[in-house]
């Protein structure tokens, strides 16, 4: 058997072992799935030194706090728990009833919706790694009763994302790869569609813009901006959080007001810093509940000669400044 045959067997195995392994976790009760995961979360807090501490130092980069703060060490130890939760309700998602989305979701906002529903133009949804941004998705697209079309990486380990890939159209929704797939938004919304995107991760300078986030540069991608000013498309916020109670709520917002001064470069970066803001207020809604395990205001090396095309780049001394701060949690 050549390599690529082996390859794909060893796929169809691995695939069939986490399908038995995920039906499994969702056939618990949803009070024994929490207490699991509260308890794979402070596992993972323990052991995980290297997540920890870049957690404590983003949310003490973001509040201007020790890392060693009572505040800092909170909410990164409930983070945890938090996204163990959010893993091991992957599984339930993957067998999930969608009639029984009523069963776990409030839905707040609708009417943002449905005006910009009733627009011949497309429009887009923007949202961050808040809450549960998967139910997020089946939420959203059965309150619209149509598919959105979302945005979303290839994961790396083929066996899951086959199964994560079926998941995510289980409500009708499009996948789109997220990597070259402006052409194809454009596309979507000048044909009246509706395309969902997360855009609180950090971006590489050819893809982004130097946009304010807690008050400190973060290197965001000018894709929504740049698709909004040019198909005239509204924006709007969407954000899922659970509640104390267990159930998540769904939260609509009224569409971002755009810059269109005529100025594109002007335009992109105050979008952008509108869109980053408006992501920034959900996160202080719910901080523990955050993906703070992500190096979101990670500075990268920028080329001279980008530096003489682009406003608003940070200096040397803050790019220094970062480094020093995260170098720890390298």
């Amino acid at each position: 058997m050549d390599e690529p045959a082996q390859s794909g067997l060893k796929n169809r195995i691995l695939g069939m072992l986490l399908r038995a392994v995920f039906r499994t976790l969702g056939l618990l009760p949803r009070r024994s799935l929490e207490k699991l995961a509260r308890a794979l979360g402070l596992l993972w807090h323990l052991v995980d030194r290297r997540h920890r501490e870049l957690a404590r130092r983003n949310v003490a980069w973001a509040y201007r706090v020790s890392p060693r703060s009572v505040f800092a060490r909170r909410v990164v130890r409930e983070n945890f728990m938090h996204l163990a939760t959010v893993a091991l309700e992957l599984p339930v998602l993957c067998f999930y009833d969608p009639r029984k989305i009523a069963r776990d979701v409030d839905i707040k906002g609708g009417e943002y919706l449905r005006r910009s529903m009733g627009t011949t133009r497309g429009f887009l949804l923007i949202t961050g790694h808040i809450g549960n941004w998967e139910i997020l998705a089946f939420a959203a697209s059965l309150h619209l009763g149509l598919p959105i079309h979302v945005m979303a990486r290839t994961l790396d380990f083929a066996p899951l994302n086959g199964i994560v890939q079926k998941m995510r159209t289980l409500t009708g929704n499009v996948v789109l790869e997220k990597n070259h797939a402006a052409i194809k938004v454009a596309a979507l919304l000048r044909n009246g569609k509706c395309v969902g995107i997360l855009m609180d991760q950090n971006a590489s300078w050819y893809d982004g813009v130097y946009a304010p986030l807690f008050g400190r540069t973060a290197c965001t991608s000018k894709g929504v901006a740049l698709l909004a000013i040019r198909s005239g498309a509204d924006v709007l916020p969407v954000f899922c959080r659970r509640m104390s109670n267990g159930r998540y709520l769904v939260e609509f917002e009224a569409p971002v007001p755009l810059s269109l001064s005529g100025d594109l470069k002007k335009d992109v970066l105050v979008n952008t810093a509108r869109f980053n803001a408006v992501i920034e207020r959900a996160v202080r809604r719910a901080p523990e509940q955050w993906l703070w395990v992500h190096r979101r205001w990670n500075l990268k090396d920028i080329p001279e000669e980008v530096r003489k095309k682009q406003d608003a780049l940070p200096g040397m001394e803050e790019i220094e400044e970062n480094r020093r701060f995260f170098k720890v949690a390298g």
